[in-house]
């Protein structure tokens, strides 16, 4: 059996961080010490492990609780998991096309001002480079 402060060295978090996740109901004491601590089991510390990893792939802890009382039902999460799973890869996938549109955009802007640095702005609320036209639209004007 385990303390907090012992179970949160192992894990690699603070005992404060511990008791967050036993807030949360993601962790449960087994027992307590006749001081009263919380006293944790081995299985405790596979939890974790299994909360930070979950975590690390960018699961929120609401999945993660969800998949954490599926366990605790007595069932594998397999199903969820893999749902939940496709679902952070399909919003990875618009989050890139977004950000390489951005990037192409910025990138567009760049070497238009680089091209011509002589430009002249107004000097007040707009910059011709950050214009939301035709970057060569306000040249020509």
């Amino acid at each position: 059996m385990r303390t907090v402060g012992v179970l949160a060295k192992a894990a690699g978090l603070s005992p404060d961080g511990v008791r967050y996740y036993e807030r949360l109901g993601l962790l449960r004491p087994l027992a307590r010490s006749p001081g009263g601590y919380r006293l944790y089991g081995e299985e405790a510390l596979d939890r974790l492990r299994f909360i930070r990893q979950a975590q690390a792939l960018g699961l929120s802890l609401k999945e993660i609780r969800a998949l954490v009382e599926a366990m605790e039902e007595g069932h594998p999460p397999c199903a969820e998991v893999r749902q939940v799973l496709k679902e952070k890869v399909a919003l990875l996938d618009r989050r890139i096309a977004e950000l390489t549109a951005l990037r192409q955009a910025l990138a567009s802007r760049l070497a238009w001002a680089e091209a011509h640095p002589d430009v002249a702005c107004d000097g007040r609320d707009r910059c011709v480079y950050l214009d939301p036209l035709d970057p060569g639209a306000s040249s020509r004007v």
